[in-house]
């Protein structure tokens, strides 16, 4: 829960702190035993730089014990995300196979928090698919795939922090607003404000969104809010995700 509040309002050494002491505290015997359902928790760091663009790092990470299928099948698909960030679509689409493959591994019956583990990998697959046709090219088919990724998000079972971590209309927005497509972002980050009120990375793209549609009263009140709550951030931000470069 530290780590997710602390990723709302930008605070990126507070969240990666937090999930790496979690993750770090977790026996590893225990870990074994119980792997059918806290196997999620160890994956939870690849939500956390992903959510910071810390793409490097991601590419850099150790691979996951083979008793963690969740975590692994989340580690290729955090690579394939970081690669295509970096503008490396074609191996993006190895790491997608890869995620793809041991997605498959993952039992049926493993869960994480109030879901099925498969729930959530199902959108870590949107994500990818999204992220690497956007890359090739294919925007439209890019977005499309973001705009599943958010619905299979929002059918997701409510639980406190999610058990999604980062939002996926972040980047389904960001993209609309690379895409030049203000109108939609706008509608896309305040259906976010909605859900998760007062988040900084939906505050931020709304208030860009408003203001180069030269709404810039409505822009203005929006960007008080996020200045209210990114107060103490250790990022900056030039887009609601750190996928794309921001306009």
């Amino acid at each position: 829960m530290k780590a997710y509040a602390a990723m709302m309002v930008g605070r990126r050494e507070v969240a990666m702190t937090s999930i790496r002491e979690l993750v770090d505290e977790i026996p590893s015997d225990w870990l074994r035993e119980n792997a059918i359902w806290a196997d999620g928790f160890i994956a939870m760091p690849y939500e956390v730089m992903m959510r910071f663009g810390r793409w490097e790092e991601i590419l850099d990470e150790p691979e996951p014990a083979d008793y963690l299928p969740f975590t692994r099948s989340m580690h290729h698909a955090a690579r394939a995300v970081a690669l295509a960030a970096l503008d490396r679509p074609e191996e993006a689409r190895v790491e997608q196979s890869t995620f793809v493959e041991l997605r498959s591994m993952v039992p049926d019956e493993a869960f994480f928090g109030n879901n099925m583990a498969n729930d959530l990998l199902g959108v870590a697959d949107r994500l990818v698919e999204g992220e690497i046709l956007y890359r090739e090219g294919a925007k439209e088919a890019g977005i499309e795939a973001l705009d599943e990724a958010a619905t299979l998000e929002d059918a997701l079972n409510y639980d406190e922090p999610p058990d999604w971590i980062q939002p996926i209309r972040h980047a389904l927005g960001a993209t609309l607003m690379q895409e030049g497509r203000y109108a939609d972002a706008e509608t896309v980050y305040r259906e976010d404000l909605a859900r998760l009120p007062e988040n900084g990375w939906s505050l931020y793209g709304l208030a860009r969104a408003l203001r180069l549609q030269g709404k810039t009263d409505e822009a203005a009140v929006i960007q008080a809010r996020f200045d209210a709550v990114w107060t103490g951030a250790d990022t900056e931000l030039r887009s609601s995700c750190f996928c794309q470069p921001g306009v």
